[in-house]
């Protein structure tokens, strides 16, 4: 059986938690399935479980150092609770291909969403430009927040179409 993985990858502060509480508060993504949680970093912020849809059936697991990334402690996360599929926050400090190097073989990526926040990110570019890229090759979408009028719309597109088409 394939287990879909959801991936969230992003720097400190880009929005993973926030967009990933939202998605996991509508009833249209989390119907009750079993669902592991794999959070590897400690953000600022938590899920809020209460606001969840009734039924669901969230578990967090937290990874916080990739000695334990490996196929077989994930499968085992996995087991112990049942999960149908996974959702994994990711933040920019790790290589997004050590991490799916480290799925077990029936893992999927169903999809890899990366978050940045519009202030900080050409920063970051700038000055971690390999880890900036290892997020943006393998994405499917990049959200950025914290925008307004004076954003640099260009420049952020530039980022994004350099990287990735």
């Amino acid at each position: 059986m394939e287990i879909p993985v959801y991936v969230f990858t992003g720097f400190l502060d880009s929005g993973k938690t926030k967009f990933i509480q939202e998605t996991l508060e509508d009833s249209r993504f989390n119907s009750g399935e079993s669902t592991l949680m794999l959070l590897l970093e400690d953000g600022e912020e938590e899920l809020d479980f209460s606001r969840f849809p009734k039924g669901s059936r969230v578990y967090i697991e937290k990874i916080t150092n990739k000695e334990e990334l490996s196929p077989k402690f994930l499968e085992a996360l996995r087991k112990k609770h049942k999960a149908v599929r996974v959702l994994l926050e990711c933040n920019g400090m790790w290589n997004i291909e050590d991490i799916y190097g480290a799925f077990p073989r029936d893992w999927v990526p169903a999809q890899e969403i990366s978050l940045a926040d519009a202030n900080t990110i050409l920063s970051y570019n700038s000055n971690m430009r390999n880890l900036v890229v290892n997020k943006l090759s393998t994405c499917e979408m990049v959200i950025f927040n914290r925008m307004d009028d004076s954003t640099d719309k260009m420049a952020l597109h530039k980022l994004v179409r350099g990287v990735s088409r």
